[in-house]
């Protein structure tokens, strides 16, 4: 969850506030506009997704002094060479709260499109008006077009957490659930800087690298951490719709690691599968079950024997073999403070309580929001 005051929490919570969408521009690191109401926003926070959140917006500005803000150069104000957009969402539940929540950072990567009106006055064209349209990607999108000249490698070992900052060359926010550790060996990372710092963070403390809304770097534990709030239904709660799905393709009951020895270039191979329940392999007489086999594979640099791959399936293979394939989409009255990577308690009438963890969320200027959740073994 973003944080927030009690006093925002508890009108969220009552859902009798009223919000809008504005932005400020950053243009060489000054904020050269600020409070700029947005028109037709729609932001995506999505955990498959390396860039994960992205958006859009529209811009519909008048100046007073009928001065235009709409870029036609590399240089101008909202380009997309470097120009931030900061957006937020302003609160207000009556005199006794307004509040700004800060939804991102983002990077400016296009401009589809751009209208400006303008009129004759006193013989020469003023801009009246003024409609950009520009999509947005979070400040990842700078890192994964910042590809390496030549494959490098790791400055020092010692630290995961410094490594990433190096990489990404944006502050980094460390949690508590996610402490450093060494990294296990010296890799020869390739084109992708991006996929670099997923890799380090996977491979060396087990966690998911992502953009924090204040710009910083931050990574959440794979494994999953204690709920952090609760969505109910019925009367007083936030929750409208419940549509349930259930699909097998992030399920597997087989994980096989391939990797090289890198002392004598041997093949390092580990493996393990799912001997019992409604997702074993196979059968006690060797014949394969209803499910099949459904292997995941696993090959790492950062793997480099036999002891290392096999602690990779032993860790790995209960997480990708839980009954997770069944997620939720839950509409729930807009909610700023809702992150990618929440584990939340859902509690539907007449159904036993469960937990999710938050995958997903697309919001709008409408007054609920799509969250998506992957449940968690029952």
């Amino acid at each position: 969850m973003r944080p927030s005051s009690a006093q925002l929490r508890m009108a969220i919570s009552g859902a009798s506030f009223t919000f809008r969408w504005v932005a400020d521009v950053i243009k060489d690191g000054e904020r050269v506009l600020q409070d700029l109401p947005c028109t037709a926003p729609s932001f995506t926070d999505d955990d498959s997704q390396q860039v994960q959140s992205t958006g859009s917006l529209s811009f519909v500005y008048q100046d007073d002094f009928a001065r235009s803000i709409a870029p036609s150069g590399v240089a101008d104000v909202l380009s997309p060479f470097g120009t931030q957009v900061w957006a937020y969402v302003l609160v207000e539940d009556g005199p006794a709260l307004s509040e700004r929540v800060l939804m991102g950072q983002y990077l400016v990567d296009s401009t589809p499109s751009i209208n400006s009106t303008r009129m004759l006055f006193n013989g020469a064209a003023v801009t009246v008006g003024e409609t950009i349209d520009v999509t947005l990607s979070d400040l990842f999108y700078g890192v994964q077009v910042d590809r390496f000249y030549t494959p490098g490698s790791p400055s020092s070992l010692t630290s995961a957490w410094t490594e990433v900052q190096r990489l990404t060359g944006l502050p980094v926010t460390r949690p508590s659930d996610v402490p450093d550790a060494p990294i296990p060996k010296s890799v020869a990372y390739q084109e992708d800087r991006l996929q670099a710092v997923y890799d380090l963070a996977t491979y060396s403390v087990d966690a998911v690298p992502f953009v924090t809304p204040d710009g910083t770097v931050s990574m959440r534990p794979n494994t999953w951490p204690g709920p952090v709030d609760t969505l109910s239904d019925g009367d007083g709660g936030n929750l409208i719709r419940v549509d349930r799905g259930m699909s097998p393709d992030d399920v597997y009951n087989a994980i096989a690691v391939r990797a090289y020895d890198t002392t004598d270039g041997s093949a390092v191979l580990a493996s393990g599968q799912i001997t019992d329940g409604p997702l074993r392999a196979a059968e006690p007489d060797g014949a394969l079950s209803p499910f099949r086999r459904r292997p995941k594979f696993y090959q790492s640099q950062y793997i480099t024997n036999r002891l290392q791959a096999k602690a990779y399936v032993d860790r790995w293979l209960p997480r990708v073999a839980q009954l997770t394939g069944v997620e939720h989409d839950l509409t729930e009255t807009f909610n700023p403070l809702r992150q990618i990577g929440d584990v939340i308690t859902v509690q539907e009438l007449g159904v036993a309580p469960y937990v999710g963890r938050v995958t997903r969320i697309q919001r709008s200027d409408a007054t609920t929001q799509q969250t998506t959740v992957k449940v968690g073994p029952q």
